[in-house]
């Protein structure tokens, strides 16, 4: 695993910090050197200037010239008595005669010029020298006549000589002592920065010892680092697969040669992809790798735990998970995979996913059995418990009497307990889904206390409501789930409780979001350890709880999860013999976006009904025919149906018929044509009324439907008043005037709640679930199936069209109104040609949809039976 670990490897190396800091040092040594080996040059330059200006030499020579002038008087002196000899005067002459030449030419005497009175002392001497040039290079008698003169002239200029002497004495002294205080100076800075140099040498030479121990240490730990993770991959249960950027493996570690099937050997230098990689996968791993090699394009690496499938040296593919990073290695970029065989997992979770699928299908069918089995049981215990109601107990002795009492009241007690186990099979399949509606809170618990006061009496107890906060009269939710749940607590509490008290709170203290009914009696109380048991179903407490009571142990089972699914909750505090309070918290404020819904109004006498007749429906919505034929039978009328124009023109042939509802929009003939073809055969029913039904008629289109024989249009949705008064006018041949059903103010309105109750009432329980189910699935057909029909461009408009009028139709049927305006304008905009106008009311169609079916959910599943 060499290979493999040697990317992993972390050898010592100097951060951006340190090798900032490192160079900042070594710029500073530079430097330090720089100026010591200019310091050194500036002192040798000095040392020689001073080696060779000669400054105690110029001063000898300067003293020298007086010396010079004395040798030279004396000299004179001698030869003018005698003593001395001509030609000493001449020697002595001569040197003097040097000496002040080099005082005057010299170039190291030329500073003394510039001295202050140096030039008119000098000027002096050279004149003194001049004038005696003469007579030492004249006759021995002139230069001995002049020998006075000489000796007098010499005293003379001596004091002159003597004070240029001492002023070039002075000068040199003072240049030689500024040379040797600036050759001190030098070597001062050359002490400091020599020991700068060796302190920051020595910091140096600490710092690189440091950095030497830890990366030492360094190279220990990535030794013993790498040691470890050697022996990790090579006893590991996960496959490592190393590859280089062509694909060819460059490590496989012990467990990749038990998963794949391959030795190390085998697999060293092989391309992965025709060892691993399924045939059927291997082109895309290949155009994978091209494109990160070209374009730098990432798919798997680095994002984890990926589920792919892998081949085995015997070709069978296995699932395996794989992990896929890359890495840097002396011979370029790697890429290391570590993969795990995940078979056994896979197995187990299909195996998981059976059992749940079983579980929940089990769960499902024993929920559904339940509550067919008590919708089924619930049947004939009403017509059982209806009949009863039908004796007539007077007509009876008394010993039948009470017979006929025990038998009524034994079926009342099983349709309680079948319509308990009932709501415990909606609510747990999820099928009762509370509505959120308008109500007067207090009203409905002063209706509470109204019907349970007899009861309450019968028990010797008072109940009572507590004065309610004003704002619960306008409040907002399911009251009729709400009612079961208090009606459920007051009775249990007038159950337990024997000559006490029983009262009723409504606390709203925290605003209508956190509404709180209260229930407390004064009865037997409640254990605490059964406290928490009670909302269980089917559970009783004790015999001393349950003594004189009877029941299936459902009730606040069913009102806790009827809280739950008003997004509230219960709760009970008791002590036995002190009594208990049951509480009931809930959201009770009017929701953010709460549905409009036309309210339900008292229903008003219908109109009279028509004589009976012999009536011919053209429908080809089932729902539509199925709504229209029971409520024309439920009038005493005999119905005939036709699904198309062709039937319908066929049975109009056959026989005779006092009217006929006549459908305009229909596949093959449509109602126009039919309508038509009935006036001009002149058969049996020529002369027939003939009512056009369709979902909706502009003006134009009136005249259209008159000009074909029909004498008034009947618009859909159907009604027990819009159908006695559309055939009331056909009959009467009225000329204008179309019969109009009663329909919501709004195309804001999602469902009128009032022609829905009308349908539920009128038609029978069988036949309205008949014609709800088919107009959901029917819908959802459609609304599903619309996008790819609009996709499919002008050619899918003719039958877009007839769907959507078909499905107006049935919207009409069970008061969706809002749905009825959107498909009336699918259909006007199919029927036009145009696709834009169709597909921007897909939209606004499926969310309406969504609505109205949640909607209808809630109304038919609250809906009261129906005969």
């Amino acid at each position: 695993m060499k290979r493999l670990l040697t990317p992993l490897q972390r050898p010592f190396r100097l951060t951006d910090l340190t090798l900032w800091r490192w160079m900042i040092a070594l710029l500073v040594v530079l430097v330090m050197l720089t100026a010591i080996a200019l310091l050194v040059l500036d002192l040798r330059q000095q040392v020689q200037r001073l080696a060779a200006s000669a400054a105690d030499n110029m001063q000898w020579t300067l003293g020298q010239a007086e010396v010079e002038l004395m040798a030279l008087q004396i000299a004179a002196l001698e030869a003018s008595t005698g003593d001395g000899t001509l030609e000493a005067v001449r020697l002595r002459y001569d040197v003097f005669y040097s000496r002040v030449t080099t005082l005057t030419q010299a170039d190291r005497f030329a500073t003394l010029n510039g001295l202050d009175g140096m030039s008119e002392k000098t000027r002096q001497i050279t004149e003194f020298r001049d004038a005696l040039l003469p007579f030492i290079d004249g006759p021995d008698d002139a230069l001995r006549a002049a020998l006075p003169q000489l000796t007098q002239s010499a005293s003379a200029i001596r004091s002159v000589v003597r004070e240029a002497t001492l002023t070039g004495v002075d000068h040199f002294s003072r240049f030689g002592d500024i040379q040797r205080a600036s050759l001190a100076q030098s070597l001062i800075r050359l002490g400091f920065l020599t020991v700068a140099l060796v302190s920051l040498l020595a910091v140096l030479a600490f710092a690189l010892f440091h950095l030497a121990r830890r990366s030492d240490a360094e190279a220990r730990e990535n030794r013993e680092t790498r040691e470890r993770i050697e022996t990790i991959l090579s006893t590991s249960f996960d496959a490592v697969l190393v590859c280089d950027s062509a694909g060819r493996l460059i490590d496989f570690n012990g467990a990749a040669e038990n998963v794949f099937g391959y030795s190390r050997a085998e697999a060293i230098g092989q391309d992965m992809a025709d060892l691993v990689i399924p045939t059927s996968l291997r082109e895309a791993h290949r155009n994978g790798m091209r494109r990160y090699r070209r374009f730098g394009t990432q798919r798997f690496i680095g994002l984890g735990p990926v589920r792919l499938e892998a081949c085995r040296q015997d070709g069978t593919q296995i699932p395996v998970e794989m992990s896929l990073t890359r890495a840097q290695s002396p011979e370029g970029e790697i890429f290391i995979a570590f993969l795990r065989d995940i078979s056994a997992r896979v197995s187990s979770e299909v195996a998981l996913k059976q059992a749940r699928d079983r579980a929940i299908a089990g769960e499902k069918q024993k929920a559904e059995l339940l509550a067919v089995m008590s919708h089924e049981m619930r049947t004939p215990l009403n017509g059982m418990l209806g009949t009863l109601e039908l004796f007539e107990p007077e007509r009876l002795d008394s010993r039948h009497q009470r017979y006929l009492r025990i038998i009524r009241d034994s079926g009342r007690v099983l349709l309680g307990h079948v319509n308990d186990v009932l709501d415990i099979s909606r609510l747990d399949a999820g099928k009762l889904t509370p509505r959120r509606a308008q109500f007067d809170l207090v009203a409905l618990l002063e209706e509470i206390i109204d019907n349970q006061a007899q009861r309450a009496q019968s028990r010797g107890n008072r109940l009572s409501l507590s004065p309610p906060n004003p704002v619960l009269h306008e409040v907002y939710g399911d009251p009729d789930r709400l009612r079961q749940i208090l009606l459920n607590l007051v009775s249990n509490a007038i159950k337990f409780t024997s000559n006490g008290n029983v009262v009723i709170e409504a606390d709203c203290s925290a605003g209508l979001d956190d509404v709180e009914i209260r229930v407390t009696d004064t009865g037997i109380g409640i254990a605490e350890d059964d406290l928490d048991r009670i909302f269980g179903d089917f559970v009783t407490i004790d015999s001393s709880y349950t003594r004189n009571t009877s029941g299936t142990g459902l009730g606040l089972g069913i009102s806790q999860r009827l809280a739950s699914a008003m997004n509230g909750e219960m709760g009970v505090e008791s002590e036995p013999g002190d009594g208990s309070l049951f509480w009931l918290r809930l959201p009770l404020s009017r929701p953010a976006h709460m549905p409009d819904i036309v309210p339900p109004e008292e229903k008003h006498s219908a109109l009279p009904r028509s004589p009976r007749m012999d009536i011919l429906l053209v429908e080809d919505n089932e729902v539509n025919r199925v709504v229209a034929t029971e409520l024309l039978e439920r009038d005493g009328h005999s119905v005939i149906t036709a699904a198309d124009g062709e039937i319908a023109l066929h049975r109009a042939t056959a026989r005779a018929f006092d009217l006929i509802l006549m459908d305009i929009s229909m596949p093959g003939m449509d109602g126009v044509e039919v309508s038509r073809a009935i006036r001009s055969g002149g058969g049996t029913n020529a002369e027939t009324p003939i009512i056009a039904t369709t979902a909706h008629a502009l003006p134009s289109e009136i005249q259209k439907f008159r000009a074909a024989g029909m004498q008034t249009v009947l618009i859909k949705p159907l009604s027990v008043d819009s159908i006695r008064g559309a055939l009331s006018e056909a009959l009467n041949d009225h000329e204008h005037g179309v019969a109009l059903p009663v329909e919501a103010a709004s195309n804001g309105v999602l469902i009128d709640e009032k022609h829905l109750q009308e349908m539920q009432k009128e038609l029978s329980a069988t036949l309205f679930g008949h014609a709800h189910d088919t107009f959901l699935r029917e819908m959802t057909a459609f609304a599903d199936a619309l996008p790819q029909s609009i996709a499919e461009g002008p050619a899918a408009l003719r039958q877009i069209s007839v769907d959507a009028h078909r499905m107006a139709g049935s919207a009409g049927v069970v008061g969706a109104v809002r749905l009825n305006s959107i498909l009336r304008t699918i259909h006007e905009a199919a029927l036009d040609g145009d696709v834009s106008a169709v597909s921007a009311r897909a939209g606004p169609l499926s969310d309406t949809w969504l609505a109205t079916r949640q909607l209808l959910k809630e109304r038919t599943l609250t809906a009261p039976p129906t005969g």
